[in-house]
């Protein structure tokens, strides 16, 4: 991981629309270029098919193309952000739960766990690896940070690992973002996102 998650996702997201914003203007462009150029005029007479196969098999190869580098870039940060084998990371099992989030620090004996009527408020520090284990008790949820442009799912049964870093100090908001049930648009938590003196004195707060 370069970075941050923010950073990044944020990287492929910004390939995402120079790449879209790029397809759009020649999009419009072969539009108006068509519209213009025949156009309906008095004594034209409609040409039959005109088959170009370089054209054609030049587009498709450019087309193939830029699907590979975007495929390639999604999953290489995916797999980046997946990756927890760093072993000074801080480690936080997640176990989502109708609905409600339950954060456990192994070896720290310290576990937040909050509902729809007691939002619950995490901590990690800043600039350092954050290593989650995420899974769920009932249905399926997903973890989501929109501030980190990152999202899991949590699945009963099976545990999903990945990687965060967090740079900015301050609390960002993160809430389930896959339908779970009634109670489901209140199933949010907090992330307080602390130096490393402050996460130490919160630690030893919540033991």
């Amino acid at each position: 991981m370069s970075g941050s998650t923010r950073s990044d996702f944020a990287s492929v997201w910004s390939l995402y629309l120079w790449i879209g914003i790029g397809v759009a203007v020649l999009v419009l462009a072969a539009i108006l270029f068509a519209v213009v150029r025949y156009r309906d005029r008095p004594g034209r007479v409609a040409s039959g098919p005109d088959e170009r196969t370089a054209v054609e098999i030049g587009a498709a190869v450019v087309i193939l193309a830029i699907v590979a580098l975007l495929v390639f870039r999604t999953f290489h940060t995916e797999a980046e952000e997946d990756n927890s084998s760093a072993t000074d990371a801080v480690r936080i099992e997640v176990d989502a739960f109708q609905w409600g989030w339950k954060f456990t620090y192994p070896g720290q004996g310290v576990t937040v766990i909050g509902n729809n009527d007691r939002e619950p408020n995490f901590a990690v520090p800043a600039g350092r690896r954050v290593s989650f284990a995420l899974t769920s008790s009932d249905v399926i949820h997903a973890m989501w940070i929109p501030e980190q442009r990152f999202k899991k799912d949590a699945i009963p049964h099976r545990v999903n690992h990945f990687d965060m870093e967090f740079e900015e100090l301050g609390r960002e908001q993160g809430l389930c973002s896959e339908f779970c049930g009634f109670r489901h648009s209140g199933m949010r938590f907090g992330v307080l996102v602390m130096s490393d003196k402050g996460y130490g004195r919160w630690l030893a707060t919540h033991r």
